[in-house]
């Protein structure tokens, strides 16, 4: 019920984050300012729905280290608990189909936020070569290596586009867990149900000294290994 009451609400801050979010685009282009309205966005929607999101291990970062955030992905509500967990300028990678959307879309499209076409390879390998290249600028970047919402929560397989930007950008990564979010909302339900959203920011992985499809193979396992000992520790955690 509380979800039908807030939806409303929640349709009216997004619009207007949006709009805002539009002419920090235009006038603002390090992203600073759209960031902020970004965390806005986030924390209010969290308040609306009456989700808590419980984090630790953000004395794990260190001020003006940019990092590539490897994160386990399984509800649309990942997006905002990250936004409200994580203590950096971080940007995400969206589809650019999203694009596409009326008001949000467009503002995504404006945003230092990085849009691929998961449909061309080619393009898609650009898409996180320019990534990789902006990590430089002062903004770390979030990616899911599975590269979309799991069906039943559970870890799925990773794909290669968030190593190939750790390799390519030489920067240290850092696996996230979250944990509650599949709960709350599964990927075949738009509503939100109130609750807890965890999420451990993990060690930081230092970047690959040599660079190859051997290392880079290694490296995923390495950051699985984390993600599922951290998904462990929630789920046994009382």
């Amino acid at each position: 019920m509380r979800f039908y009451v807030v939806a409303p609400l929640v349709v009216l801050v997004t619009v207007l984050c949006s709009v805002a979010a539009l002419i920090a685009g235009l006038i603002d282009r390090s992203g600073k300012l759209y960031f902020a309205l970004m965390r806005l966005w986030a924390r209010t929607l969290l308040v609306l729905f009456g989700v808590r999101v419980r984090s630790r291990g953000a004395e794990h970062l260190r001020a003006g280290q940019c990092y590539v955030y490897l994160a386990n992905h399984a509800s649309y509500l990942d997006i905002i608990a990250l936004v409200a967990a994580i203590p950096d300028r971080i940007r995400f990678i969206f589809k650019r189909e999203l694009a596409r959307i009326p008001v949000f879309g467009w503002s995504l499209a404006l945003s230092p936020n990085i849009l691929i076409n998961r449909a061309d390879a080619r393009e898609a390998r650009a898409s996180i070569e320019r990534a990789a290249a902006e990590i430089g600028t002062g903004a770390s970047v979030v990616i899911f290596p599975e590269g979309t919402r799991t069906s039943d929560g559970a870890l799925g397989q990773f794909k290669r586009g968030g190593f190939l930007l750790a390799t390519l950008s030489g920067v240290p990564l850092v696996p996230v867990a979250i944990q509650g979010s599949y709960a709350l909302m599964p990927r075949h339900r738009l509503r939100v149900e109130p609750g807890s959203v965890s999420v451990i920011i993990g060690t930081p992985i230092p970047p690959l000294a040599t660079p190859s499809r051997t290392a880079e193979t290694e490296l995923q396992h390495e950051v699985r290994s984390q993600l599922e000992s951290m998904l462990e520790t929630l789920t046994t955690r009382p």
